[in-house]
């Protein structure tokens, strides 16, 4: 679900492993560079082209800045989706995002869940001004759970240059944060374990109830799935967000989240958001739950968790297309 980095001043991004976060995300790059007065941003298609320009920039341009390599969730896998946004209207505040929010999102929606949380929602609740309320700013946190943003603002409104939100789900390495480690080459290799799945999932979870939008404009799609479910790092919070979620459900909208299925050629493929490994999944036997390579839940990220305790093996990925055909694909 994408790979989000910022780096504090004077700090940069080694560029192999921004080669290998590109490999692995490689559905649009962008970044943007703090300059005090105002903020610099850049995105492109062609991770080569961006580097480019990024190296060149970086030489002069020596603040605070992000990277985000993208994978499409939501919206168009188009540069217009390619992270960092403005905020609103506020030209000196940019945001990006690795996850998915809890956003219902409008059916035939071309922006990405991020793009509308940048233009619509964190407008609506104040601005980048209003995560200098604590309070306001753990309520995202806690909204937006497994999910990670980093803001770069250089409104004189602000009481800081950058936030992250969600920071301790990522990590700090080489004098800068990572959101997640697909920046690490990893061979894929095929994986002969399959698992069950079952389905429905009522999409309703999400989004600030105060949005002045006919209920119409916002009818849920595909199951929507918070970010909570590939890194949260919380044992006991998850497996309550677990219950919430899964209670008379199953666990296909879970699987779904790791399992890309391909309805043209009926194959799938799985893959591991903690270390970037990819599996070949037969659709027709039971889906894959936990990494070969690095052995965490393919779910949560987790070496040892409770995700799949309930868990009836042996059923296939593709067992409800006759019934959910739209859903799949």
């Amino acid at each position: 679900m994408c790979l989000l980095t910022f780096m504090p001043e004077g700090i940069d991004i080694n560029y192999e492993k921004a080669l290998e976060a590109a490999k692995s995300n490689p559905h649009g790059f962008g970044f943007a560079i703090h300059s005090r007065t105002t903020i610099i941003k850049d995105h492109d298609m062609n991770f080569g082209n961006l580097w480019t320009r990024w190296e060149k920039l970086r030489e002069i341009e020596r603040g605070p800045a992000i990277f985000h390599f993208r994978i499409t969730t939501h919206g168009l896998t188009d540069v217009d989706n390619c992270h960092p946004f403005n905020v609103g209207n506020d030209d000196k505040t940019v945001l990006a995002h690795n996850g998915i929010l809890p956003i219902v999102m409008p059916v035939h929606e071309t922006r990405s869940d991020t793009k509308i949380f940048a233009e619509y929602v964190l407008p609506n609740m104040g601005g980048v001004t209003a995560l200098d309320n604590k309070e306001t700013f753990e309520s995202v946190e806690e909204w937006a759970s497994g999910s990670k943003l980093v803001i770069l603002s250089v409104n004189p409104l602000c009481l800081y240059d950058w936030y992250i939100i969600n920071e301790s789900h990522g990590h700090w390495l080489d004098n800068m944060w990572w959101s997640n480690k697909s920046y690490i080459a990893y061979t894929p290799v095929s994986s002969a374990y399959w698992n069950k799945t079952g389905y429905s999932l009522d999409s309703t979870r999400g989004m600030y109830s105060d949005w002045d939008v006919d209920d119409d404009d916002y009818l849920v799609g595909a199951p929507q799935i918070d970010e909570a479910i590939l890194n949260q790092h919380n044992a006991d919070d998850y497996e309550c967000f677990i219950d919430d979620i899964y209670e008379d459900s199953g666990y296909l909208p879970l699987i779904r989240v790791f399992t890309e299925f391909n309805s043209t050629n009926q194959t799938a493929v799985a893959t591991c958001y903690e270390c970037a490994n990819v599996y070949q999944i037969d659709p027709y036997e039971a889906s894959a739950t936990h990494c070969g390579n690095c052995k965490n839940c393919l779910g949560c990220g987790n070496s040892k968790c409770n995700c799949w305790d309930d868990y009836e093996y042996g059923q296939s990925f593709l067992s409800f297309v006759d019934t959910n055909q739209e859903e799949l694909s």
